[in-house]
């Protein structure tokens, strides 16, 4: 097994959580990603901010520096991506590279919301990138890990509140495999449940509908993906996400156990619902984003079954 040495600029742990929070941005559109991928930079220790045709990236922090094992340094440089008719934030770029030789690989990284088709060229990167240079893919991931773009442990807030709670909006699965909002169902209503010991589905009666108002309560965002799309993705590949939204002490049911929103870490397999099968699978967490809106009411309901599901996917009763 490879051992990995790592070198992180604190800077860039501090500065890439504030990304998330800036108002103007939209996911890359496929064109944008093919342009942006042909940005040059001429020194990557030396240019922090690049204007190049119709984008500018502006870098973020120091780069994380690797040092394997097999005595090949790797880094990653990171950056704003920027279009620059109303400069709007497109989501972060990546530039990989092994210095000793030279090469290097760069891409964009697209935010949560891009289409699928630009999801799957990102795949490809990631696939393609690895056959031409090992060790990219790990850094990679380790990178979003640890910077918070692309799936930081989302953490909890301070003062954490007691409610565990979704907003008005998430969307419940009824027994009959119709959905309602969460504040729009009642007790007595008859909904989906997951039993984790044979791992099939049952049905649960809803006791109670709490209501939690008149204060912020803030969201902690997963982005969830199939794991079996993500490795036959291509560039022409439909790849849908799934979005769950909760306060981030509402526990989820993972291949590991329960855990916490903001305890769930990129990688983390959670249980999604197959409509067409009504059977479950598990769905790996892509993306974790903490406080990514407030809302000032939130709901929660009491069953009589461990579980339910929320926007498709199992979350435990509390």
């Amino acid at each position: 097994m490879k051992k990995i040495f790592l070198t992180l600029g604190v800077a860039a742990l501090v500065s890439l959580n504030s990304w998330a929070q800036d108002a103007e941005k939209r996911p890359i559109t496929s064109a944008e990603f093919d342009a942006a991928k042909k940005i040059a930079v001429k020194n990557l220790e030396k240019d922090t901010y690049v204007k190049a045709g119709n984008f500018i990236l502006d870098r973020v922090g120091d780069p994380f520096v690797f040092k394997f094992s097999d005595g090949t340094e790797r880094r990653v440089y990171l950056y704003k991506l920027f279009e620059t008719e109303k400069m709007a934030e497109l989501g972060m770029y990546a530039i990989y590279t092994t210095p000793k030789d030279g090469k290097l690989r760069q891409f964009p990284l697209p935010s949560p919301d891009a289409a699928g088709d630009v999801w799957g060229k990102y795949i490809d990167e990631l696939k393609y990138g690895e056959d031409a240079m090992k060790g990219m893919a790990s850094c990679i991931a380790f990178v979003l890990t640890k910077s918070g773009v692309g799936g930081a442990p989302a953490a909890a807030q301070e003062g954490e509140k007691i409610e565990y709670c979704f907003p008005a909006e998430a969307l419940v699965t009824l027994a009959n495999g119709t959905t309602k909002a969460i504040s729009e169902v009642t007790t007595g209503d008859q909904v989906q449940s997951y039993d984790s010991v044979t791992k099939s589905s049952e049905i649960a009666t809803v006791e109670e509908l709490t209501v939690h108002a008149d204060q912020t309560f803030d969201l902690t965002r997963l982005t969830l993906v199939d794991a079996a799309t993500k490795v036959t993705a291509s560039a022409t590949t439909n790849w849908e996400t799934v979005t769950l939204e909760a306060t981030a002490n509402h526990p989820v049911l993972t291949e590991n156990g329960v855990k916490k929103m903001s305890e769930v870490r990129v990688g983390d397999a959670l249980y999604y619902r197959d409509a067409e099968t009504n059977t479950f699978k598990k769905y790996d967490v892509f993306t974790t984003q903490s406080a990514v809106r407030s809302v000032n009411k939130v709901y929660n309901l009491k069953t009589d079954k461990a579980t339910y599901v929320v926007n498709g996917t199992v979350v435990m009763t509390k």
